[in-house]
């Protein structure tokens, strides 16, 4: 009777867990790649913020603290999970892109894994995290042209495709009174493509294209501190940072041109290069932040980002990026944290903002170098599994890059996201139900 008891409790959790892979397995299958042109710069489109609960409080992340949650973005924190338990993230989000320039407007979408993580204690001072997500993605698709007093008007196809993915292990550790560490070490992978394809309508003009693919991997190192201290009876502030030091990625490109004679058979190929190799070069990364449980209800924080991509380089080569930075703020609102009862008291209610300089520096129809700011608001909502603290998540971000300039391309983004957190006991026998 126990027993049946037992895998009654658990029912929600199962149900919630398949609806979540589900809807995870169909995102695989139907997954695009995004469609920017500004991800054709740099690794292309960073991401860096993808779990449900920083999504939707700005994404900020160094001193926030949960036994029910894997902030992977500060390890330090994996100490926050309770003895003798399993926690597991989901998350699976749309982006819709709007871009506007001038007179003239596109909006695209996509569906994606965004990650995968669990972590649990290993002993009292020590947890252990790891987990699957996404760190760049590229996908571009634009036409250009110019006219040439003998060829006539040519016309330029660019195209590009791929990402880099990370798989992460972390490990956080408690050194003393309400201060730990800790430390990720990823390895980073994917397959990154651009193409180029240049033609006329003029006769005896060839068709040239250009195709690069570069294979990347390597591994990178992530730092993390957190210090919680008690204010008074009721408020907690955690202070926290990161430091993610320069990483050096293998590149493996592989390199072909060709050229055909519109009308003609054949493809001649101009130059052949499998397997030249060399690095990509990361720039450092630091964060730091605070965040406060100002009573069980509420709780908010600020974080500051920098990263200073004008270091970046493949093959030796700078490219002409901007130092970035990004400042986050954060909130989160549980009406009655302290009951089972009553099932909108037991919802968790989070919102925030963020606004600050992309690594994009491009020049308009002047001359004259832009660079881009981005800004974005989001919010969200944890539905709370039946006598757990298990939950469903739904969240939803507003977000903006743009340079200011007419001539340039004002991207608009409106991402949606669904995430689960499965929070269970281990090792535990209930003797009551």
């Amino acid at each position: 009777m126990l027993k049946n008891k037992s895998k009654s409790r658990n029912l929600p959790q199962i149900f919630i867990v398949s609806l979540f892979l589900i809807i995870w397995s169909s995102a695989l299958q139907g997954q695009s790649t995004i469609n920017s042109p500004y991800s054709m710069f740099g690794p292309g489109e960073v991401k860096g913020n993808e779990y449900f609960r920083n999504m939707s409080m700005g994404g900020i992340s160094q001193g926030f603290r949960s036994n029910v949650t894997v902030n992977y973005l500060n390890p330090a924190s994996y100490t926050a999970i309770d003895s003798l338990s399993f926690v597991f993230d989901g998350t699976v989000f749309s982006h819709i892109y709007q871009q506007k320039v001038s007179n003239l407007e596109q909006t695209s979408g996509y569906t994606a894994m965004a990650n995968l993580n669990f972590a649990f204690p290993v002993t009292r001072r020590w947890s252990v995290a790891a987990g699957l997500l996404p760190w760049s993605q590229m996908g571009y698709n634009i036409s250009d042209f110019y006219e040439d007093d003998t060829a006539g008007r040519i016309n330029y196809f660019y195209e590009g495709s791929g990402g880099i993915s990370q798989v992460y292990m972390g490990h956080g550790f408690r050194l003393y009174k309400g201060l730990s560490a800790g430390v990720n070490l990823s390895y980073l992978f994917g397959k990154i493509e651009d193409r180029l394809l240049a033609q006329s309508d003029s006769i005896g003009f060839h068709r040239t294209g250009w195709s690069y693919s570069d294979q990347v991997s390597g591994f990178m190192f992530s730092y993390g501190l957190q210090w919680q201290f008690p204010i008074d009876e009721n408020r907690r502030l955690t202070l926290g940072a990161t430091y993610t030091g320069s990483t050096g990625l293998d590149i493996k490109q592989s390199s072909f041109i060709t050229r055909n004679l519109p009308g003609t058979p054949g493809i001649d190929t101009l130059n052949f290069n499998e397997g030249q190799k060399g690095k990509m070069e990361i720039p450092a990364n630091i964060a730091a932040g605070a965040f406060m449980n100002i009573n069980p209800r509420w709780g908010g924080g600020v974080d500051f980002q920098s990263q200073n991509w004008s270091s970046y380089k493949t093959f030796d080569s700078v490219h002409n990026l901007n130092d970035a930075y990004m400042l986050r703020a954060g909130a989160v609102f549980n009406p009655r944290v302290e009951t089972y009862t009553g099932f909108f008291n037991r919802l968790e209610y989070r919102f925030g903002a963020r606004y600050g300089q992309s690594f994009l520096t491009l020049q308009d129809r002047s001359g004259a170098y832009q660079d881009f700011s981005e800004f974005g608001i989001s919010f969200g909502l944890g539905i709370p599994v039946r006598r757990s603290l298990s939950a469903l998540n739904l969240g939803f971000e507003y977000s903006q890059r743009s340079s200011g300039s007419a001539d340039l391309i004002q991207e608009n983004y409106f991402r949606f996201n669904i995430g689960i957190n499965v929070y269970e006991r281990w090792f535990v026998r209930r003797k009551f139900y």
